[in-house]
């Protein structure tokens, strides 16, 4: 296929064009139509400069939106001969509308197409990957609820320490993801900035209206300096990405503790047959393996968030074709981020505490630094409470553990997780994201309407 750069019949190497954009082809299918809103709302910006016609304004219109449906159906496919999605996409205007295919490039370059694309991919992903964490924290924050005073072990150093519950353990990754959410919030508004207009680089010769384009698109607002909007790519990318490390970290602190958890050794809690994989020699295994995959693949998305911060330090100011190596790293972590929360989901639905385990199992040195407090209530120096009750371990008595828990009353204590409080505020970050879904979901349909 000829290329939108090529200017002769003669064609470049199939070893460069595989070299250079094999891994990208594949991959711009996700972008198809994010590439025609971004034309969709392009050509309203060419009629409103008279290069196209109102009529001729409908006529690609429709056109684009024909795409759409071909894509929908699975036959659009961006396959090695296309480049890229743009060039795919402007043949096929060419193919059905001649000559007036050919205009839609005005005032357009393939940089700020990308630019544009990316960040409808991303703001759509991040909508996505927001909706995943609110049903991981709604279901994490009724196993806290249902389970709030079941005592499990606290351990500091992987030793037992003192007393905590299933309400604790549970309810800190319910406050993590609240702030996985926060960042990814900062993350969302970040990118939702439109880099649409500002060309190659370095801006224009004719006076496109970028705010009609970003309005059209539903961005919050233009990306002002031309430069910067080309100069960004790999920084947006790299922004949501440690965002979505911060999800992976909190989930991988799950992993490792249901791993933990789990084992015969501990024995706290049931999980369901079907979550588990066997062994090919040993007919006892029951493995968690989903675990250890996310905990893994945890690995994989610091390592291509590495990947985008090292492609992108040090290049000089301007368009640079290393840009195209950022979209896998950032695709895949999205693709394992969305398929992590699911499956920890799935998890936590599916497990149950082994209640007469997690009781038996805490035993007496773990209410030492209690049983310390209660000579410190008598006067006693808190560095000879110390001292005493450490020598003198054999001597403690079998306290009642959910009594203990309800007497930890300050703010984020055992008896006072503050759950009622933390639904009323995760209730509002989830109303956030449900309404900048549908504002988004309304611009779209409106655009292609």
């Amino acid at each position: 296929m000829k290329k939108l750069w090529q200017k002769d019949e003669k064609d470049s190497s199939k070893l460069v064009e595989d070299y250079c954009f094999s891994d990208g082809v594949a991959l711009d299918n996700n972008l198809v139509n994010h590439d025609v809103y971004g034309s969709i709302a392009h050509t309203c910006a060419l009629a409103k400069l008279k290069i196209i016609t109102n009529l001729e304004l409908e006529k690609l219109v429709k056109c684009l939106k024909e795409i759409i449906d071909l894509n929908k159906k699975g036959k659009f496919i961006v396959t090695g001969g296309d480049e890229d999605v743009h060039t795919k996409v402007e043949k096929y205007l060419t193919e059905k509308l001649g000559d007036l295919g050919k205009k839609i490039h005005t005032a357009r370059s393939r940089n700020d197409q990308i630019a544009v694309d990316m960040r409808l991919y991303t703001k759509e992903e991040l909508l996505n990957i927001a909706v995943l964490i609110n049903k991981l924290t709604d279901t994490y924050l009724h196993f806290a609820e249902k389970y709030e005073f079941i005592p499990m072990p606290g351990y500091t150093h992987m030793q037992k320490a003192m007393p905590s519950s299933i309400g604790m353990w549970i309810g800190s990754f319910v406050e993590s993801l609240m702030d996985d959410s926060k960042m990814l919030q900062t993350t969302y508004e970040l990118n939702d900035q439109c880099p649409l207009g500002a060309g190659a680089a370095y801006g224009l010769s004719l006076p496109i209206d970028r705010e009609l384009t970003a309005g059209l698109l539903g961005f919050s607002k233009v990306l002002n300096n031309s430069l910067y909007a080309i100069l960004s790519r790999a920084k947006s990318h790299t922004v949501v990405m440690q965002s979505l490390v911060q999800v992976m970290l909190t989930l991988s602190r799950f992993a490792q503790d249901m791993l933990l958890f789990t084992t015969s050794e501990f024995n706290f809690f049931k999980v369901d047959s079907q979550l588990c994989t066997g062994s090919s020699i040993m007919p006892q295994k029951k493995n968690l393996d989903i675990m250890e995959f996310l905990r893994a693949k945890t690995h994989v998305v610091i390592g291509y968030e590495q990947m985008v911060n090292s492609i992108s330090a040090g290049l000089p100011s301007g368009y640079n074709a290393d840009f195209s190596e950022t979209k896998g790293p950032l695709m895949k972590s999205i693709g394992i981020v969305k398929e992590s929360l699911k499956v920890v989901d799935l998890l936590i639905n599916s497990i149950k505490p082994n209640i007469e385990i997690l009781s038996n199992s805490m035993t007496k040195e773990l209410y030492a630094t209690h049983a310390a407090y209660e000579l410190v209530k008598k006067g006693i120096p808190f560095r000879e409470a110390y001292v005493k009750i450490g020598t003198s371990l054999d001597e403690l008595p079998q306290y009642n553990s959910q009594e203990i828990l309800k007497m930890s009353t300050h703010t984020g204590g055992t008896g006072n997780l503050g759950l009622k409080k933390i639904q009323k505020d995760f209730s509002k970050q989830e109303n956030y994201w449900l309404k900048e879904k549908k504002k988004y979901m309304s611009v779209i349909n409106k655009l292609i309407a």
